[in-house]
């Protein structure tokens, strides 16, 4: 039985108890818990109260506080920091040169004789960052970090 059929059934059509639901909302919880515990969670939550607390309405209704805004800035910039420094860490300089060769052998051998890429073979490109483990976007960040 599914949650619409419990709902039809027990509930007579209406939103009454669901066993179905509730243990959904508890699985949807649980996985919000452990996303709150990684860096993009982290950062999502202080760019939801930055929005909160830096905003019109606070500044109307009282509730600004700056102190409290530049030390959600810093928690940012400190996990910035740290996503950074294990980027840089991940892109050495001869990693960065091996990568962007290959990766600019990769671009050549699917053009075609006038230099340009063909939609179905675009869709390469993505499956290539996907098998690779890294995007063109990380490739042209390290690039500019080690000035190549």
């Amino acid at each position: 039985m599914n949650e619409r059929e419990y709902d039809r059934i027990n509930n007579e059509g209406g939103e009454g108890y669901n066993p179905y639901r509730e243990e959904k909302k508890r699985k949807e919880f649980e996985a919000h818990k452990e996303w709150t515990k990684t860096r993009a969670g982290r950062k999502d939550a202080i760019y939801t109260d930055l929005e909160r607390k830096d905003c019109s309405i606070a500044r109307e209704c009282g509730t600004y506080n700056q102190a409290e805004i530049d030390g959600l800035r810093a928690q940012l910039a400190e996990i910035e920091a740290e996503e950074e420094a294990e980027f840089i860490a991940a892109w050495p300089l001869e990693t960065t040169k091996a990568r962007r060769v290959d990766w600019n052998n990769f671009i050549r051998s699917i053009m075609d004789s006038n230099g340009r890429i063909s939609p179905d073979k675009s869709r390469e490109i993505y499956r290539r960052q996907g098998q690779q483990g890294w995007t063109m976007d990380d490739l042209k960040k390290a690039v500019k970090h080690h000035n190549l």
